[in-house]
């Protein structure tokens, strides 16, 4: 072979191991958790290869207190102003380590699993002597808790343990955790929005994320997919989603946990977790044709309507740029990506075209017309709504309340938010 001929083959042996080699952002997290009713049933949606932290956890999240029992020692709890504070524990004490121990022992054995080791929701942090000494701070119980994961990683090298990067275990230990040891970074403090490079809240975050490379390589992040004040109205975050998984895999994150609306019915849940799911196996994929796709599989009739409408909302997020809030208002929501006209053309014509479906696809778009109803009648509550005629803006809301009282009929509606929120109190207080 002349060295002509090596020249060629050797740039068709690059070309070749391009293409088979999948790129850094096509390779799946190891771990692809949503938390959304849809993931609750997957098969039924053909979603796979997604984790549940029902039952992929042996301890999941801020749930120590499962472990412990309803009466345990009170050497468990925090010495917080010198007093015990039943909402915060102490993770020197040695009970509350032999309770964890015993606990894995006796439901886990070997089976691998993976565990939370994870302070109370609150900033509250031990200050007892043996907390103090380690190294413990009023705002930074990181000491404590490194060191309790740490026993038990090497106690239990098949299972795995993490710590969170949340509120008094923010920054990392001063020591390297064990191998089976990791972390699971919140990233609230990145703005939700598809350009989320030039802020102080991204900066932040990635440098948390390098400041616990350094201590374990085993990182996780728990993600947003969703306005926790309004879980009926339309939020599009698959664009968003997908540039942040880009990132996550650029900086070595390895597991991806998408904090949804759990077991509570949130509009387009469905369309957004059949393509989460895809995306954390491959962040590449094109976004529109798997939209488009689901519909056409689920809503054979309507599916084109909602496609239409549901992609013009994710294009509108991405080139306004807007910050999408976690916790926000209809106002806000109206600001950033919702059109009121816009959304109402929508839902007449989607009723309309109700009476010719059957079957799955018509109880489908009549669950979603159910929720919207919630929607509309916010969109006729803000102010201005009923400026021009208010006694027939009033006629609408009645009207969608009555429609949203369907609810009763939709699997999964009964919230209309994150915080206890009934939808029949809603409407009671509401109607006249």
């Amino acid at each position: 072979m002349n060295r002509a001929n090596v020249i060629i083959f050797s740039a068709l042996l690059t070309v070749i191991s391009m293409m088979v080699t999948p790129s850094r952002a096509a390779t799946p997290f190891e771990f692809r958790a949503l938390c959304t009713p849809t993931n609750n049933n997957p098969k039924a949606w053909g979603i796979k290869g997604t984790h549940n932290v029902d039952n992929d956890w042996g301890l999941w999240g801020h749930n120590i207190w499962k472990v412990v029992g309803k009466k345990p020692s009170r050497d468990i709890y925090a010495i917080v102003n010198g007093e015990r504070d039943t909402t915060q524990y102490c993770f020197t004490s040695p009970m509350l380590y032999k309770y964890l121990e015993e606990w894995i022992i006796d439901y886990w054995g070997e089976k691998g699993a993976r565990f939370s080791i994870i302070p109370g929701d609150n900033k509250r942090v031990c200050q007892c002597f043996r907390c103090k000494q380690i190294g413990c701070t009023r705002t930074s119980a990181t000491p404590a808790v490194a060191d309790m994961l740490t026993r038990l990683a090497d106690k239990f090298p098949q299972h795995q343990f993490f710590m969170a990067s949340y509120h008094s275990t923010t920054e990392p230990p001063t020591k390297p955790l064990p191998k089976n040891a990791g972390v699971m970074l919140s990233t609230m403090a990145i703005p939700f929005r598809y350009n989320f490079y030039e802020n102080k809240g991204f900066h932040k975050f990635d440098a948390i994320v390098k400041a616990w490379k350094e201590v374990t390589p085993l990182l996780y992040v728990w993600e947003y997919n969703r306005n926790f004040d309004d879980y009926l109205s339309p939020y599009p975050c698959l664009f968003i989603l997908q540039e942040r998984f880009k990132y996550y895999h650029s900086v070595g994150i390895s597991g991806v946990f998408i904090n949804g609306s759990g077991y509570d019915y949130s509009s387009f849940d469905d369309v957004q977790s059949y393509v989460m799911a895809k995306l954390m196996f491959d962040s590449e994929v094109d976004v529109e044709r798997l939209v488009r796709t689901f519909y056409k599989k689920y809503y054979p009739k309507s599916g084109s309507i909602i496609a239409d409408y549901y992609l013009a909302l994710e294009k509108r997020a991405k080139e306004t740029n807007h910050i999408l809030p976690y916790y926000g208002t209809i106002e806000e929501e109206v600001e950033s990506y919702l059109n009121p006209k816009e959304f109402a053309a929508f839902w007449d014509e989607l009723n309309e075209k109700k009476a010719s479906l059957s079957g799955q696809e018509r109880t489908l778009v009549d669950n979603m017309l159910t929720a919207f109803a919630y929607t509309r009648f916010m969109l006729l509550n803000t102010p201005g709504a009923g400026s021009e005629n208010e006694s027939m803006v009033e006629a609408q809301r009645q009207k969608f309340l009555r429609i949203l009282g369907n609810h009763v009929n939709v699997p999964g509606l009964v919230n209309y938010k994150e915080i206890t929120s009934p939808l029949d109190q809603f409407i009671k207080e509401h109607s006249k």
